[in-house]
């Protein structure tokens, strides 16, 4: 073993040496036999002091190896992207040849004209193909848990900077190879951590041991355990957003997105299968046959096993892969059957060692590449040809209204992301006429007078099929993909779909938003980023009080902050209307007399970090709706959170709940895992969160002895939040937690929910007889009871089995909301919900349903859902509130937070957080 370089450090050398080295293999072939390699560029097997490929390759030696490489040769260009959250810098690494690297601010300055047809003549647009060299983007090790790609990427950066052959000098030439090495560090490390931890003296090649399989909440996702390949379109994660600036500055022709699998697959690419996005450039089906083609003959040389299409769709724009296609990339995706860094015996007696997983990586790699500079001049006029021509045809969306409403702070958020994306945004100088409008709730207006500041996106821009495929609201699949999908639901019992159905991010932020197929035609200003607007105190020295509203966002920010300092903070039942201002329901009230001295001071700085206008009021007397002093100034408490995770939960689901109230409100939360319930002193908090996960295993995990404990908790005075098959879980009979029950287990009960349902109906909008009530009219009485033989209760249920293998598969659904109950305050009278679940749940009186599904008719707003579903989620509930003793349980029959990005039904959650003590539970005040 050659030694150590003397600039590795001490720290990263224990990182090297911690692991021992395992292969499965006894001859470790070259990863490019074909190639030349020069003596001066050092190895990365010298580097690091073992072969590359016996063991994974840690943070800080990868890192430490980069900058090596930056120093030892002038065809590599380091780059940081900025840090994770855990402060790890993001690199991306630009390999070319020296003449190119010399060159890169001009290469980059003409791709850029390639990629907008504005800034280029169309004559110039032939001369401009034939002398600028391609960019490739490869993207290794986006989920941490999937290490081989990562490596691989060392070993092809190697590849480049040191091949002397013909062949290798051609690639850096003809291309411009920007590589993100490894792009989720924070979570690669977690998991190496875990596989260093449970590794043995002796390799284990059983997929099912600890060493292979990790542990909750193991290291597929970031700091916050988000799946850092759905946030492509969504940036809701830094690391996204520190990586999306560089690739969009270099406008790639191709884009690499590297993965793991199971450990008893093979390895697939490139051409995915149907269903595809309508927005899928059709051009690329030419190029997947051109680069997969290649990419098999080069498997073919080792007598590899590798397919294609089989579970790869290409629907969901959101993937590393699929995000390549709307910024008119050739998307490919590798998926590796993954080892752990370790060795894995298969069904069919054969053991795959972590270095032919690199391998296979690294064959792949080189062969795109390779396709890449043969094809440069095609690649590039394909590119320039389809910025030119863009996506926009006359039936389809010309122009995107995103309203600013009473949320302003949402529209604002969107805005950016869609700016982080180079996605123009304009924004309305004054009023205007628009028409032809379609709205995300299926209705159309002839003509409407949109306000000013109205956020505008045209798609007469180069990235028009980018910005389209991000906000419309719902693209459709074609009938062959309807037929395959219901084909294998009927005969399999299973969807063919991979992920969600429906994106829409106009519908996630819950904005008022529109679309036209007539161009705007009014006066508007590009949109800027504005910089974080300082809220203010208007008449600071009031002496009654100070007063905010909370239906922009910012509100429930300030909130948040000021129960975090110990302020005593109301909030009101109905809205208001005081010296001359008007606040709606949820606005919050601090009184002078309730709080400590300098409560002014206090405001004043949480106004100014958070954005919000805070007025003083001198008086306790309203001109309308409930005086300050009066019972409807509900009492707040501060939220003192545990949020659940471990087994049973899950990892995804409880990441975007812990970064929504540590990131986004900075809440101070408490992390307790399934299995500490029944030992933990549940008297520290009065909130318990339960994310979505398994319902079984929530049950499993947790027994009866926590069961029980977490209801005598309950019953005391907390609030239990459960989420989707948390939800199910608390609703289930075998649990007895909620009165709410899963449809499936209330089927002979239907008829008393579907009478409960018409009551409460009525309540929201009586009907009033005035002979029943002066002149002692009698009122008819129901005597109707439900009826049905054991037969029709088995046909019900049969049919409801049958119902639920047609669950929808995120789609968006609309949801009406109960606008004068506390849980739903600042959200509207309706809203879009994504829901993926087969759990439909009832309510009846005394479970207030704060929101429930829309009827069948008006309930799809984006997304597959089939008839079936249609029928039986229509007036189920979303959202639930009952008392339990002197406490509350408030369930989502969804995930309100979903993926980090729906605002718009994230109110209701926060709703639950920051008001729900207060409005819900009668908890001893000292508690």
């Amino acid at each position: 073993m050659p030694p150590m370089p003397r600039l590795l450090p001490a720290a990263i050398l224990f990182t090297v040496l911690a692991v021992s080295p395992v292969c499965g293999q006894d001859a470790l072939p070259p990863f490019n036999p074909a190639g030349i390699l020069t003596i001066t560029i050092t190895p990365p097997d010298s580097f690091l002091g073992f072969p590359l490929g016996t063991r994974p390759v840690r943070y800080d030696a990868a890192v430490a190896y980069l900058h090596l490489l930056a120093r030892e040769s002038g065809r590599v260009k380091l780059l940081g992207m900025g840090k994770t959250y855990e402060g790890r810098e993001q690199y991306f690494v630009i390999v070319t040849s020296e003449e190119n690297q010399r060159d890169l601010e001009r290469i980059k300055g003409r791709l850029a004209q390639l990629a907008d047809s504005r800034k280029a003549a169309q004559q110039s647009v032939a001369s401009l193909v034939e002398s600028t060299p391609a960019v490739v983007w490869l993207g290794y090790g986006i989920h941490g848990d999937e290490l081989s790609s990562v490596d691989a990427a060392l070993e092809v950066l190697y590849q480049l900077a040191a091949g002397t052959d013909e062949a290798s000098r051609r690639l850096l030439r003809e291309l411009v190879v920007c590589v993100d090495p490894m792009q989720n560090p924070d979570g690669r490390e977690r998991f190496l951590a875990q596989m260093q931890q449970w590794e043995g003296a002796v390799p284990n090649p059983d997929a099912q041991s600890m060493h292979h399989s990790g542990m909750w909440p193991y290291g597929r996702g970031n700091h916050y355990l988000f799946d850092l390949n759905r946030d492509w379109i969504l940036l809701t994660q830094i690391e996204s957003r520190n990586r999306i600036g560089p690739l969009l500055e270099w406008n790639p022709q191709v884009m690499i997105d590297s993965h793991e699998m199971g450990a008893y697959d093979t390895y697939l690419f490139s051409p995915p299968r149907e269903p595809f996005n309508p927005n899928v450039p059709e051009i690329m089906k030419k190029w997947w046959k051109v680069f997969s083609g290649e990419q098999a003959r080069a498997f073919d040389r080792y007598g590899w096993s590798y397919y294609t299409r089989e579970w790869n769709d290409e629907w969901y724009p959101g993937y590393g892969s699929s995000y390549a296609l709307y910024i008119d990339a050739v998307g490919i995706l590798y998926e590796q059957a993954g080892v752990e860094g370790s060795l894995v015996k298969r069904p069919d007696g054969t053991v795959l060692g972590y270095r032919e997983t690199v391998h296979h990586h690294v064959v792949s790699s080189l062969a795109n590449l390779t396709t890449a500079a043969n094809n440069r001049v095609a690649l590039l006029g394909d590119f320039a040809e389809a910025r030119r021509r863009r996506v926009v045809r006359p039936q389809d969306p010309q122009v995107f209204y995103l309203l600013p409403g009473a949320n302003p702070s949402r529209g604002a958020a969107l805005a950016q992301t869609l700016l982080l994306q180079h996605i123009e945004v304009a924004v309305a100088e004054k009023d205007f006429r628009a028409a032809g409008l379609h709205d995300c709730w299926g209705e159309r207006a002839a003509a409407k007078t949109l306000p000013a500041g109205t956020l505008i996106v045209m798609l007469d821009q180069p990235l028009a099929r980018l910005a389209k495929a991000i906000l419309e609201f719902d693209p459709r699949m074609n009938s062959s993909v309807l037929k395959e999908e219901r084909k294998s639901l009927e005969k399999e019992n299973d969807s063919r779909q991979y992920d969600v159905t429906a994106w829409s991010l106009p519908m996630a932020y819950g904005i008022e938003s529109y679309w036209s197929e007539e161009p705007f035609r009014g006066s508007a200003k590009p949109y800027a980023v504005q910089p974080v607007q300082e809220g203010t105190v208007l008449n600071p020295e009031g002496t009654y009080g100070y007063l905010f509203g909370t239906s922009d966002d910012r509100g429930m920010m300030a909130l948040s902050m000021l129960l975090e300092e110990g302020c005593t903070v109301r909030a009101a039942k109905e809205s208001l209307q005081i010296e001359g201002r008007s606040y709606g329901r949820g606005a919050v009230l601090l009184r002078r007399s309730e709080n400590r001295p300098g409560l002014s001071g206090v405001l004043a700085k949480i106004a100014a970090s958070s954005g919000i206008t805070a007025s003083g009021v001198n008086t306790a007397l309203s001109t309308q709706g409930p005086d300050l002093g009066g019972n409807d100034m509900v009492l707040l408490r501060q939220p003192q959170v545990a949020l659940v995770g471990g087994p049973g939960v899950s990892s995804a689901g409880f990441g975007a709940l812990w970064h929504l109230l540590d990131s986004q409100i900075r809440s101070r939360t408490s992390i307790l895992t399934t299995e500490q319930i029944a030992g933990a002193d549940l008297q520290k908090y009065n909130i318990i969160i339960l994310p979505s996960g398994n319902a079984q295993a929530y049950s499993r995990v947790l027994g009866k002895p926590a069961i029980g404990k977490l209801r005598a908790w309950l019953e005391a005075g907390g609030t239990v939040v459960g989420i989707g098959a948390a939800a199910a879980f608390l609703a289930d009979t075998a649990t007895g937690m909620s009165s709410v029950r899963l449809r499936h287990q209330a089927l002979k009960e239907l008829g008393l929910y579907t009478k409960a349902l018409l009551l409460e109906s009525g309540a929201s909008s009586p009907a009033i007889d005035s002979v029943a009530v002066w002149e002692g009219k009698p009122v008819p009485k129901d005597t109707a009871r439900p009826k049905g033989s054991p037969e029709d209760e088995k046909e019900i249920a049969a049919q409801d089995e049958r119902a639920r293998l047609f669950m929808p598969r995120g789609a968006i659904m609309r949801v009406d909301l109960d606008e004068e109950y506390w849980l739903c305050f600042g959200a509207g009278g309706r809203i879009p919900a994504i829901v993926y679940t087969s759990g439909a749940f009832l309510a009846r009186n005394p479970v207030r349903a704060a929101g429930r599904f829309s009827p069948a008719e008006k309930l799809r707003l984006s997304g597959l859902l089939w008839p079936e579903a249609r029928e039986r989620w229509e007036r189920t509930a979303f959202a639930t509130r009952e008392a339990k003793g002197r406490g509350q349980i408030i369930l989502f029959a969804g995930e309100p937070n979903f993926r980090g990005s729906f605002q718009g039904t994230t109110r209701l959650l926060l709703n639950a957080i920051l008001l729900g003590p207060g409005f819900g539970t009668a908890r001893p005040v000292e508690w």
